[in-house]
């Protein structure tokens, strides 16, 4: 198994817990503005550092390839934030999963750069997959959710485009200077809108203030995580269908500590919690499918 692959692995992990914290922290009080603001300004001091790891020649007069990510992570940030506060988690994570089929579309498109055809298939079966554990979700009883999982879709489109962006600019640019600038450039759009919306209260109510905090921590760090796997790694198809065991890792932490953090979607789901389960399973064939095709080139 190439080793950068448990690079994505280990992020999809952690992205799926903090998904719970989360979801855990606008239960108990926070809300979605507050959220979404700390969770933003949490990510850009984590970024920060990656300044003092910058080796090479920083390219200033490309300035708008980081700004074009910010805007475009910014929204995605936000659609991801609608999904999670109407949507399950066992849901909506793994349909973020989705995103690697964006990608090996972006690739080939935007890089001109085809993916081998085991990630054409690990993408395909990811988009089954995903929409195989949809089906269980335009039921009568679940129609509520159509707006969670329009939102996530989106949200994943847009996230591909960033890391195809990355994948493209980052090393041209100053590859450390890059993820640091275009990430903090988020906390700068979210202090702005914050402003433009009058500064609402970002002190949360309850015990919500802990969840909301520590979860937008642990996303800031696979965040970073996935960013530098993506700039110094040629394989940005690959590294995002193990980025896709999100689904299996939401599937298992809902089932086993959902419980512990007041989410019972496992109970609250009926049927739909079975498909869930059925397009994990795809989900996570894709994964291993990515583990052989990147074991043929692994730097």
């Amino acid at each position: 198994m190439p080793w950068y692959l448990l690079i994505p692995v280990a992020a999809a992990a952690v992205y799926s817990f903090s998904s719970l914290l989360m979801k855990r922290g606008l239960r108990d009080g926070a809300t979605m503005k507050q959220a979404f603001h700390v969770s933003n300004f949490a990510v850009s001091l984590v970024f920060a550092p990656l300044l003092l790891l910058e080796t090479g020649e920083v390219h200033w007069e490309q300035w708008l390839h980081p700004l074009l990510v910010t805007a475009a992570f910014f929204v995605g940030t936000w659609l991801t934030f609608l999904a999670i506060q109407h949507g399950d988690v066992s849901l909506v994570t793994p349909l973020m999963g989705t995103k690697v089929v964006f990608v090996a579309l972006g690739m080939a498109v935007l890089a001109r750069q085809m993916p081998s055809w085991i990630l054409w298939v690990a993408a395909a079966l990811t988009a089954t997959g995903v929409f195989l554990m949809g089906a269980g979700e335009f039921t009568r009883q679940a129609r509520g959710h159509a707006g969670s999982v329009i939102a996530a879709l989106m949200s994943a489109a847009i996230f591909a485009v960033c890391d195809v962006w990355v994948r493209m600019w980052s090393q041209a640019f100053g590859a450390m200077t890059f993820l640091a600038v275009s990430s903090m450039g988020i906390g700068v759009v979210s202090f702005a809108l914050w402003l433009a919306q009058g500064r609402p209260s970002l002190r949360m109510s309850g015990g919500s203030s802990r969840f909301v905090l520590w979860a937008s921590l642990l996303i800031g760090i696979q965040a970073v995580a996935m960013g530098v796997a993506l700039s110094l790694i040629d394989d940005a198809t690959g590294i995002n269908v193990a980025y896709a065991s999100r689904g299996l890792w939401a599937i298992l932490l809902v089932g086993l500590i959902g419980p512990r953090f007041g989410n019972h979607e496992r109970h609250t789901s009926g049927k739909a919690f079975r498909w869930r389960v059925a397009g994990t399973i795809l989900l996570t064939t894709a994964v291993i499918l990515a583990v052989v095709a990147g074991s043929r080139h692994a730097p």
